[in-house]
């Protein structure tokens, strides 16, 4: 419909054209001494408007003719563009799929045709990534180099990549310099402190690991369940690289939080710390305050050792005792009770603990220690068989 408005639209323009032209009697006179030219005014605009039609289409022509270099350069950086973007879409497919050398030679390639920083980043650092993983580092740092002309010394994602891959290389030197630098851009980035987290570990550096852990706890990038065993870890083994006078070791024990002085493996560390300081007491305490409130077999197995004497002994006892009513079935606790009792001289209780710790389950170490208790009630024979199962448990464990 719209259309045959258009066609009627010009067949009534080109009737009333026709009779202005018919009616139209004047002309136009041009004086140009020594002429004078009279043509008629119909022609007259007829030419004119050939001639305003002449000189625009001149001077398109001439815009046209003056911008072609610009356009053909725009042509060439856009099909320059799409041939990169398809290469670094097989590169990342490549890589992906587990075909390294095809991935670095795509993402070479796409690198090469890169016009733009962020297309030099991506497929740069997607070469260095493939290199890395053939194991190429030779290849791997001539493309950070060439990223650090193309992007500058500034760059995050490149210092990123470079931290975790000289991490991955265990260059440790060279990846805390990345991770400086990763800081100075983004000091608050938790994949850079996620990454020095690893790097601490693996140099040996437990105060800065709890430092780290620490933060990563408090911006809820690890779980609080982490965070403790990470903190556990890191204590004890900033626990076994410095020895501790007996204050010393108080001191750092009562600074410790509350989860840290219920953990077994720190439990256990400091008591026998406070053992070979001769404080066999403290070890006491530390043991049965931490399994009053996180229960631990190997915790109530190591508090029967502690070499008590007197007053301290019986209470000892009775405190292990105490706690059967509520883990009659611990295997390990009833061990110590047997050792606990062998201590006093209460050899029938000792015996009897003793058989109920096998009796929920054997290992070499109860035989051995009913042996000992029967061999010195001259009952060798009983005494022999319980060392055989103790040996015979023994070696089953070191297959």
């Amino acid at each position: 419909m719209k259309a045959l408005g258009w066609i009627i639209g010009l067949f009534a323009l080109a009737v009333g054209l026709t009779l202005f032209a018919r009616l139209n009697t004047g002309y136009a006179l041009l004086f140009v001494p020594p002429w004078r030219i009279e043509v008629s005014l119909n022609a007259f605009v007829i030419a004119l408007l050939l001639l305003v039609l002449v000189l625009f289409g001149a001077l398109r022509l001439a815009v046209e003719l003056g911008g072609l270099p610009e356009r053909v350069r725009t042509y060439r950086a856009d099909r320059r563009r799409r041939a990169s973007v398809e290469l670094e879409r097989e590169a990342r497919i490549a890589f992906f799929e587990g075909r390294y050398q095809r991935a670095e030679r795509l993402a070479a390639d796409a690198f090469t045709a890169s016009a733009d920083p962020a297309s030099y980043a991506v497929n740069g650092l997607l070469a260095a990534r493939a290199a890395h993983a053939m194991r190429d580092f030779a290849k791997r740092d001539h493309y950070f180099e060439r990223l650090r002309g193309k992007l500058g010394p500034r760059h995050l994602a490149l210092a990123m990549t470079m931290a975790e891959l000289y991490l991955d290389e265990r260059r440790y030197d060279d990846a805390d310099r990345a991770l400086g630098e990763a800081r100075e851009l983004s000091p608050k980035l938790t994949a850079a402190l996620k990454l020095e987290l690893r790097l601490r570990q693996r140099e040996g550096n437990p105060e800065a690991v709890i430092r780290l852990v620490d933060q990563l706890a408090k911006s809820e990038a690890i779980d609080a369940q982490q965070a403790r065993r990470l903190r556990i870890q890191a204590q004890l083994e900033a626990f076994s690289l410095k020895p501790r006078t007996l204050k010393e070791l108080k001191d750092w024990w009562s600074k410790l939080s509350d989860h840290e002085r219920a953990a077994p493996p720190l439990v256990l560390a400091v008591a026998d710390a406070f053992r070979a300081h001769g404080a066999p007491e403290l070890a006491r305490e530390a043991i049965e305050e931490a399994l009053a409130s996180n229960w631990s077999g190997e915790l109530a197995e190591r508090y029967g050792t502690l070499g008590l004497e007197g007053e301290a002994a019986t209470s000892q006892l009775q405190q292990a005792e105490a706690w059967l009513k509520s883990h009659p079935h611990d295997h390990l606790l009833l061990l110590t009770l047997g050792r606990l009792c062998c201590a006093r001289g209460l050899w029938g209780k000792a015996q009897t603990y003793l058989e109920a710790s096998l009796a929920v389950e054997p290992t070499a170490i109860a035989h051995a220690e009913l042996a000992e208790l029967l061999e010195s009630l001259d009952r060798h024979e009983d005494a022999a068989r319980h060392f055989r199962a103790s040996l015979a448990l023994a070696l089953a464990t070191t297959r």
